[in-house]
């Protein structure tokens, strides 16, 4: 009896046999999500596009003018720092559900020991007046560099990370109830800190944020003046910055000459436009009540004047003053602070300034420049990146990382150290979620208790979007990307399109979920042999 071909069953010769040009691409996990950006980008690029304005650009639109892609990039980046661990920790076939109150709880360490210091203070018990606990000061450190509110910080943090690794290999506990713990743990922790600390005499609880810290990116050492921070040098009285302006290089003030200038002018270019297309309205809605009463004589008037064209006054240029280039010449001078400006400054902003006075597209409705550059927490999320990507591909802990959450037993058996694994993907989830904390205290220059709430359920949603499998054992760098950057543009993509409600991102990004889930296990099955 024959058996046709198509029904013979699939041999383990068959993944050596030879395979069309097509397969090697479809079988990478990445391919799905790569898909699914472009939809997104082409979604965002058309329905951002003002309405009644047809243009195939898509940068014509809000969501990749220059502030757009600024803004998304950065809710994008921040998520991307976290879903990298927590998709690295998911390969290993471990789960932190702590990473979002991990998030609050270092920002709200920083934050507090920027404003009130840092101290070292051992509790013991007093009967002296009834009993009550009090406290024995070690030491006490009353200005803290940004520096050593990130190292003391990530004391407390790393620990905490490992801590909950420890936990989980010896025990045997799943990390999912493990990390919960923690998830409460920590954000329980994070709001008792801010009230004890933020916490007025008349008040019987505390505040949950910590603001009024000074905006330490932006501190700058002004020429005979000291450090003080940009916008406080820029208020100065004008005697104080014409003595500023006078040891500037007379090359220096040629060239922020030439730049104000030149945003006068397109200032006043713009202007005139509006006045333009505000006169042009005018007559068209006067055309328009003439036609209604039946005014011939008026419409005949009103029909030509619009079909001449409007002759508006052109707006005269500001004259730049030397107030203008002193205030100018304070924006340049370098942050007396790097590393704040590194969490919470700006990248690119050569690229973006060529973007403006170049190219001529990084402009807002007022001629002024759009945006000043990238957030850094692009940056830092492309180092983490890279870093990562060199360590799961390029080193033997990356196998160790894949057969620890592939086959655990097989992996224990063949010498790796999964326990020290474990832990130490716990402590970079740790690690990740303090750098995250760092560029949101750094850049808004405040903290509270809800910052990070859900990034735990978002970064593994990302991860898993990016052809991670739940399982464990399979994923790449590359797929967590895609899928951070899905997730991240989905937020904002549907929020443009015409009559559908901003939050069906969520129902989008479900379905999403969910067929990736599908997917990856298909393809990795595949991969395995086991289809």
């Amino acid at each position: 009896m024959n058996t046709s071909t198509t029904n013979k069953p699939r041999q383990e010769s068959d993944r050596q046999g030879e395979k069309k040009w097509y397969s090697a691409l479809l079988a990478r996990p990445e391919i799905g999500p790569l898909g699914v950006m472009i939809l997104l980008f082409c979604m965002l690029g058309y329905f951002s596009i003002p309405e009644g304005e047809f243009s195939l650009n898509p940068f014509s639109g809000e969501g990749f003018n220059a502030l757009g892609i600024r803004n998304n990039f950065r809710v994008i980046a921040q998520l991307g720092i976290v879903a990298l661990a927590a998709g690295m920790l998911i390969i290993a076939g471990e789960f932190d559900l702590s990473v979002g109150s991990m998030i609050g709880f270092a920002g709200g360490c920083m934050a507090m020991i920027l404003k009130w210091g840092f101290a070292v203070v051992i509790p013991y018990v007093s009967f002296v007046g009834g009993f009550h606990f009090e406290g024995f000061q070690l030491f006490e450190i009353r200005d803290v560099s940004p520096l050593l509110a990130i190292l003391i910080t990530l004391c407390m943090t790393l620990s905490f990370g490992w801590i909950q690794g420890w936990v989980i290999v010896k025990s045997g506990i799943s990390s999912f109830i493990v990390t919960l713990g923690g998830l409460f743990f920590l954000r329980g922790l994070t709001e008792v800190s801010y009230r004890a600390f933020n916490r007025a005499p008349d008040q019987t609880a505390g505040s949950t944020t910590v603001t009024d810290l000074p905006d330490i990116k932006n501190i700058i050492n002004v020429p005979g003046l000291g450090e003080m921070e940009r916008d406080a040098a820029k208020a100065l009285p004008n005697d104080q910055l014409l003595e500023i302006l006078s040891n500037v290089p007379a090359s220096t003030v040629a060239k922020l000459t030439e730049r104000l200038s030149y945003i006068n002018e397109k200032v006043a270019t713009l202007k005139t436009e509006i006045n333009s297309t505000k006169m042009i309205e005018t007559l068209e809605k006067s055309l328009a009540g003439a036609k209604k009463s039946g005014n011939d004589s008026m419409v005949e008037i009103l029909t030509k004047k619009i079909e001449a064209g409007v002759d508006v006054p052109a707006v005269t240029a500001k004259v730049v003053t030397d107030i203008d280039i002193a205030k100018a010449y304070i924006d340049t001078i370098v942050t007396a602070r790097p590393v704040a400006n590194f969490f919470g400054g700006d990248i690119m902003e050569p690229v973006f300034n060529w973007l403006y006075y170049t190219v001529d597209w990084n402009v807002n409705n007022f001629g002024n420049i759009f945006a000043k550059g990238m957030y850094s927490a692009l940056m830092i999320w492309g180092l983490i990146a890279f870093i990562c990507y060199f360590i799961l591909s390029k080193t033997q802990a990356g196998n160790w990382i894949y057969s620890t959450g592939g086959n655990l037993n097989a992996a224990k058996a063949n010498g790796v150290p999964t326990n020290k694994v474990k832990i130490a993907l716990f402590v970079n989830t740790a690690f990740c979620a303090t750098m995250f904390a760092a560029c949101q205290v750094f850049e808004v220059n405040t903290a509270d208790t809800a910052k990070g709430n859900l990034k735990e359920l978002e970064a593994i949603a990302a991860a898993v979007i990016g052809g991670v499998v739940l399982t464990g054992g399979f994923g790449t760098i590359g797929g967590i990307i895609l899928g951070t950057i899905i997730f991240g543009i989905a937020k904002e993509a549907f929020f443009y399109i015409p009559g559908i409600d901003g939050s069906f991102y969520r129902v989008f990004l479900g379905a999403v979920l969910v067929t990736a889930a599908f997917t990856n296990e298909n393809i990795r099955k595949r991969i395995m042999g086991n289809i």
